[in-house]
This record gives C-alpha cells, structure tokens and sequence, in this order.
C-alpha cells in the first residue's frame, strides 16, 4: 500500500516535472526587433528593447536543469518524512516498526539537508563563478 502510494507520488513529481521542462520559453528573436536594435546606439534603450540579452547561455541552462533536480530531489524528501511521520505514528508500540520509521525519518530529513547545501552550492557557483 505504501508503496503504490509513493510510486504514485513519484510519478505525479515526474510528470509534472516534465511538463515544466516542456513549457520552457522558446527565447525567438523576430525580425523586427534585430532591425531596431541595429540602429540603437544608447545602452539604456539597447537594454529597454532587451537587445543585449541574446538568450539563455548553457551554463545558465545547466544551472537551471540542476536547480529543477534538486526541487524535485527536496519535494520527494518532504514526502518521505510525512509517510516516515505516517508510519511512526501506526507503529502501534511495536519497536521493530518504530525503528524502521525513526530510520526512515531520519534519512529523509539528512537528504533534505543534503538538496538544500545543494542548492545553496549551485546558487553560490551560478552567481560567483558564471557572472
């Protein structure tokens, strides 16, 4: 039963996690807008018409997909300390299921510490090493 519940749970983060891959922006450029940046010189209107922007780089792309895995790394974690939490609760006194619950809990609260240093570390490179 747990089980068909968490592979439900995983599922749904796939899918969803998908979906939000596949409504990424396409970044196009029309003709217009390479036309009137050609002819502006001044950086604040080059800046206001987004001339300089010239979509995404890859180490942005790269970030942003790692950024995506680490948010569906730390959903899951969350998921897994509420069915840890379920299971400790239900144990009904018996130790081996007690144990096996306290485990669990605290293996998920350790990888939800370990997506968030994760995180944090991508955010430090993105701004200290890419920019």
């Amino acid at each position: 039963m747990i089980k068909k519940f968490l592979s439900a749970i995983l599922t749904l983060v796939l899918a969803f996690s998908i979906a939000g891959v596949a409504a990424l922006p396409a970044f196009a450029e029309n003709d217009y807008t390479k036309e009137a940046c050609a002819s502006v010189t001044d950086e604040a209107q080059r800046a206001t018409l987004g001339c300089d922007d010239g979509g995404q780089t890859a180490p942005a792309v790269v970030t942003n997909i790692i950024r995506g895995v680490i948010s569906i790394l730390g959903v899951v974690a969350v998921v897994v300390i509420v069915v840890a939490g379920q299971r400790y609760v239900v144990a009904q006194g018996d130790p081996g299921k007690i144990t096996a619950a306290r485990n669990m809990l605290i293996y998920a609260v350790i990888g939800l510490i370990i997506a968030i240093l994760a995180f944090a570390i991508v955010s430090f490179v993105q701004t200290n090493v890419f920019k």
